[in-house]
Protein backbone atom coordinates (compact mmCIF):
# COMPACT_ATOMS: atom_id res chain seq x y z
CA UNK A 1 0.00 0.00 0.00
CA UNK A 2 1.44 3.35 -1.08
CA UNK A 3 1.63 5.77 1.82
CA UNK A 4 3.15 8.62 -0.17
CA UNK A 5 0.36 11.18 -0.10
CA UNK A 6 -0.26 14.53 1.48
CA UNK A 7 -2.32 14.73 4.63
CA UNK A 8 -4.04 17.74 6.17
CA UNK A 9 -6.24 18.23 9.20
CA UNK A 10 -8.57 21.21 9.16
CA UNK A 11 -11.89 22.41 10.44
CA UNK A 12 -14.96 21.42 8.45
CA UNK A 13 -16.45 24.89 8.36
CA UNK A 14 -20.14 25.68 8.36
CA UNK A 15 -22.94 24.72 6.03
CA UNK A 16 -24.72 27.98 5.22
CA UNK A 17 -26.88 26.53 2.43
CA UNK A 18 -29.83 25.63 4.63
CA UNK A 19 -29.82 22.16 3.04
CA UNK A 20 -28.54 19.13 4.95
CA UNK A 21 -25.54 17.62 3.26
CA UNK A 22 -24.50 20.78 1.40
CA UNK A 23 -20.76 21.35 1.16
CA UNK A 24 -19.44 23.28 4.16
CA UNK A 25 -17.24 26.31 3.52
CA UNK A 26 -13.93 24.47 4.01
CA UNK A 27 -14.91 21.80 1.48
CA UNK A 28 -16.01 24.37 -1.11
CA UNK A 29 -12.66 26.14 -0.76
CA UNK A 30 -10.68 22.89 -1.16
CA UNK A 31 -12.71 21.81 -4.18
CA UNK A 32 -12.38 25.18 -5.91
CA UNK A 33 -8.60 25.18 -5.36
CA UNK A 34 -8.17 21.60 -6.57
CA UNK A 35 -10.41 20.81 -9.55
CA UNK A 36 -9.72 21.75 -13.15
CA UNK A 37 -10.91 20.75 -16.61
CA UNK A 38 -14.13 18.81 -17.16
CA UNK A 39 -15.77 18.29 -13.78
CA UNK A 40 -18.62 15.91 -12.95
CA UNK A 41 -20.35 16.33 -9.58
CA UNK A 42 -22.26 13.20 -8.55
CA UNK A 43 -24.78 13.45 -5.69
CA UNK A 44 -24.48 17.22 -6.22
CA UNK A 45 -27.33 18.40 -3.99
CA UNK A 46 -27.47 22.20 -3.95
CA UNK A 47 -23.91 22.66 -5.25
CA UNK A 48 -23.20 24.60 -8.44
CA UNK A 49 -19.68 23.14 -8.69
CA UNK A 50 -19.05 21.14 -11.87
CA UNK A 51 -19.84 21.25 -15.56
CA UNK A 52 -22.35 18.46 -15.01
CA UNK A 53 -24.13 18.08 -11.67
CA UNK A 54 -26.19 14.95 -11.07
CA UNK A 55 -28.86 14.78 -8.39
CA UNK A 56 -32.24 13.10 -8.46
CA UNK A 57 -34.43 16.06 -7.55
CA UNK A 58 -32.43 19.23 -6.86
CA UNK A 59 -33.09 22.10 -9.33
CA UNK A 60 -29.41 23.10 -9.05
CA UNK A 61 -28.43 19.88 -10.84
CA UNK A 62 -27.92 19.89 -14.58
CA UNK A 63 -29.19 16.29 -14.74
CA UNK A 64 -32.09 15.21 -12.52
CA UNK A 65 -31.51 11.47 -12.58
CA UNK A 66 -30.45 8.77 -10.16
CA UNK A 67 -26.63 8.73 -10.05
CA UNK A 68 -26.47 5.02 -10.90
CA UNK A 69 -28.79 5.46 -13.89
CA UNK A 70 -26.55 8.33 -15.03
CA UNK A 71 -23.31 6.33 -14.85
CA UNK A 72 -24.89 3.43 -16.75
CA UNK A 73 -25.29 5.79 -19.74
CA UNK A 74 -22.38 8.21 -19.42
CA UNK A 75 -19.27 7.29 -21.42
CA UNK A 76 -17.31 10.54 -21.17
CA UNK A 77 -13.89 10.92 -19.57
CA UNK A 78 -13.79 13.42 -16.71
CA UNK A 79 -10.76 15.33 -15.44
CA UNK A 80 -12.40 15.35 -12.00
CA UNK A 81 -15.34 13.50 -10.51
CA UNK A 82 -16.64 14.88 -7.23
CA UNK A 83 -18.59 12.47 -5.03
CA UNK A 84 -20.51 13.29 -1.88
CA UNK A 85 -22.71 10.20 -1.57
CA UNK A 86 -25.25 9.83 1.25
CA UNK A 87 -23.57 8.53 4.36
CA UNK A 88 -25.60 9.95 7.25
CA UNK A 89 -29.14 9.00 6.24
CA UNK A 90 -30.14 7.90 9.74
CA UNK A 91 -29.61 11.41 11.05
CA UNK A 92 -31.03 13.20 8.00
CA UNK A 93 -34.09 15.38 8.52
CA UNK A 94 -37.52 14.58 7.20
CA UNK A 95 -36.97 16.60 4.01
CA UNK A 96 -34.65 13.91 2.58
CA UNK A 97 -37.57 11.45 2.52
CA UNK A 98 -38.58 12.96 -0.84
CA UNK A 99 -35.84 10.83 -2.36
CA UNK A 100 -37.69 7.63 -1.49
CA UNK A 101 -35.84 4.67 -0.03
CA UNK A 102 -32.31 5.97 0.04
CA UNK A 103 -29.66 3.74 1.49
CA UNK A 104 -26.32 5.01 2.71
CA UNK A 105 -23.57 4.57 0.14
CA UNK A 106 -20.84 3.94 2.69
CA UNK A 107 -20.75 0.24 3.47
CA UNK A 108 -23.08 -0.62 0.57
CA UNK A 109 -20.85 -3.05 -1.36
CA UNK A 110 -22.99 -3.34 -4.54
CA UNK A 111 -23.12 0.47 -4.93
CA UNK A 112 -19.43 0.78 -4.17
CA UNK A 113 -18.49 -1.84 -6.79
CA UNK A 114 -20.66 -0.21 -9.46
CA UNK A 115 -19.14 3.19 -8.77
CA UNK A 116 -15.60 1.84 -8.52
CA UNK A 117 -15.87 0.07 -11.89
CA UNK A 118 -17.28 3.18 -13.59
CA UNK A 119 -14.69 5.52 -12.06
CA UNK A 120 -11.83 3.28 -13.23
CA UNK A 121 -13.00 3.81 -16.82
CA UNK A 122 -14.15 7.43 -16.73
CA UNK A 123 -12.30 9.47 -14.07
CA UNK A 124 -8.76 10.80 -14.13
CA UNK A 125 -9.06 12.39 -10.69
CA UNK A 126 -11.58 11.97 -7.90
CA UNK A 127 -12.53 14.08 -4.90
CA UNK A 128 -14.58 11.89 -2.57
CA UNK A 129 -16.22 13.24 0.60
CA UNK A 130 -17.23 10.47 2.98
CA UNK A 131 -16.88 9.08 6.48
CA UNK A 132 -14.12 6.81 5.21
CA UNK A 133 -11.21 7.20 2.80
CA UNK A 134 -11.99 4.87 -0.11
CA UNK A 135 -9.22 3.81 -2.45
CA UNK A 136 -10.41 2.74 -5.89
CA UNK A 137 -8.38 0.04 -7.70
CA UNK A 138 -6.21 1.72 -10.33
CA UNK A 139 -5.94 4.97 -8.33
CA UNK A 140 -3.50 6.37 -5.81
CA UNK A 141 -4.13 8.82 -3.00
CA UNK A 142 -2.69 12.26 -3.71
CA UNK A 143 -4.05 13.97 -0.62
CA UNK A 144 -6.41 13.30 2.25
CA UNK A 145 -8.10 15.99 4.34
CA UNK A 146 -9.47 15.07 7.77
CA UNK A 147 -12.27 17.58 8.31
CA UNK A 148 -13.05 18.12 11.97
CA UNK A 149 -16.63 19.31 12.53
CA UNK A 150 -16.32 20.10 16.22
CA UNK A 151 -18.61 19.05 19.02
CA UNK A 152 -19.44 15.37 19.08
CA UNK A 153 -19.93 15.04 15.32
CA UNK A 154 -18.04 12.43 13.30
CA UNK A 155 -14.90 13.34 11.38
CA UNK A 156 -15.40 13.61 7.62
CA UNK A 157 -12.71 12.66 5.10
CA UNK A 158 -12.08 14.27 1.71
CA UNK A 159 -9.91 12.04 -0.46
CA UNK A 160 -8.11 13.20 -3.60
CA UNK A 161 -7.45 10.17 -5.80
CA UNK A 162 -5.59 10.16 -9.10
CA UNK A 163 -5.46 7.45 -11.76
CA UNK A 164 -2.23 5.44 -11.74
CA UNK A 165 -2.23 5.50 -15.53
CA UNK A 166 -4.01 7.75 -17.98
CA UNK A 167 -3.25 5.71 -21.09
CA UNK A 168 -6.86 4.44 -21.12
CA UNK A 169 -8.06 8.02 -21.52
CA UNK A 170 -5.92 9.08 -24.47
Amino acid sequence: MDKNFEFEITGLGRNYAGYPGAFPTAVIKIINQTVYGRVLNLFSGVSYIGDVRVDLLRPEATDNIDVFDFIKKDTRIWDFVILDPPYAIKSAPEKLKIYGSIKPFTGNKPYQHLMSDWLAKHAINILWLDRSAPLIPGFKRKKVWLLLPGGWATVVVLSYLSALSTELYT
